[in-house]
This record gives C-alpha cells, sequence and structure tokens, in this order.
C-alpha cells in the first residue's frame, strides 16, 4: 500500500508525514517495527529511486529537511538509523552510532537486524557505497563504520560476506598515482 501511495502521491510528502506521526508514537516497539519496515520499502522499492537520490545528495534545502525529519523517527532503531547515514553518505556518524552499540542490549533481533544491513550494503542500491571504499583516503570511517557491523556480527554468513568485501578494500599506498 505505501509503494503504492508513493507512486500516486508525493514519495517525499508521504515518508515525511508517516515520520512525523511515528515521533508521537507512545508505543516504540511498533514505532520501531514501522520504521524498520519504512527504511526495507525506502531501500528496496523501484518507486522510490527519486526519493533515495534526493537523499543521496543533502545539498537542497528540502533534502536536509527530509533527512532531518526522517533521521528523528529512524532513531527509534538504531540499525536503520545506521542505514539512513550510509545513504545519505554520512559515514562518520554511521561510525560513531555504531561505536554506541556497544552500549546496547544485543539481542537476537538487533543481530538479525544488522544481518539484514549487511545484506543490503550488497544489493544495488548500496554500490555506490561499495565503490567509495575504493576511495579509502576519502572515506576512513565508511570503513571503519562496515568493520564496525563486522565486529558486532557472530561469525556467521553475513560476517563472511562483510568479511570478503573488506578484504576487497585497497591498500592506500598502492592506489596513489605518481
Amino acid at each position: 500500500i505505501r509503494r503504492q501511495l508513493c507512486l500516486l502521491l508525493n514519495a517525499e510528502n508521504i515518508f515525511h508525514s508517516m515520520a512525523d506521526i511515528l515521533l508521537r508514537e507512545e508505543d516504540l516497539k511498533f514505532a520501531s517495527t514501522m520504521v524498520h519496515t519504512l527504511n526495507t520499502i525506502l531501500l528496496t522499492s523501484s518507486e522510490l529511486f527519486q526519493l533515495r537520490n534526493q537523499l543521496k545528495d543533502l545539498k537542497t534545502p528540502e533534502s536536509r529537511n527530509l533527512f532531518c525529519c526522517l533521521y528523528r523517527s529512524w532513531c527509534h532503531n538504531p540499525v536503520t538509523t545506521v542505514s539512513l547515514c550510509f545513504l545519505t553518505q554520512n559515514y562518520k556518524h554511521a561510525y560513531d552510532l555504531i561505536q554506541k552499540f556497544g552500549d546496547l542490549e544485543v539481542t537476537v533481533d538487533f543481530l538479525t537486524e544488522v544481518d539484514k544491513l549487511v545484506q543490503l550494503i550488497e544489493c544495488p542500491i548500496f554500490t555506490y557505497l561499495r565503490l567509495q571504499l575504493l576511495d579509502v583516503k576519502n572515506n576512513p570511517y565508511l570503513i571503519k563504520a562496515l568493520y564496525g557491523l563486522l565486529m558486532l556480527l557472530p561469525q556467521s554468513s553475513a560476517f563472511q560476506l562483510l568479511s570478503h568485501r573488506l578484504q576487497c578494500v585497497p591498500n592506500p599506498e598502492l592506489m596513489q598515482t605518481a
């Protein structure tokens, strides 16, 4: 239903409205679940390609306003907050958030969400993020954030997947041009 609404109406307005509503939600478990669902739709729906592109480039007041609105609601769920930071290329903040994960209660549900985020990183939506791993010098916090996720995961298939991805990050000395 949400995907169809985004096709028929302005996707930015729909996500903005839903985020505003979730800010006032008193049932925090429900808010966390809804934020996770909205985040999954945002990251995977072809209908939201334009909205994702708008969020990747936070140079306009509208895109910054949307990011701030989503961020306040996305904070109901720590892993979705990190994925929003990845989407918007706020890698230092993603790294800072992941550092705070050590203070959280790590549950099976939490680890499952981290596992799903790792799977999403391997999807076409995050191709730009994976390509930015080539620019080690300008993206140290992206690499640190991904290593932080790796350290959170038990040795599972997601751990292996992310570990293999990080092994592909080039040595910065080898990437220097003459």
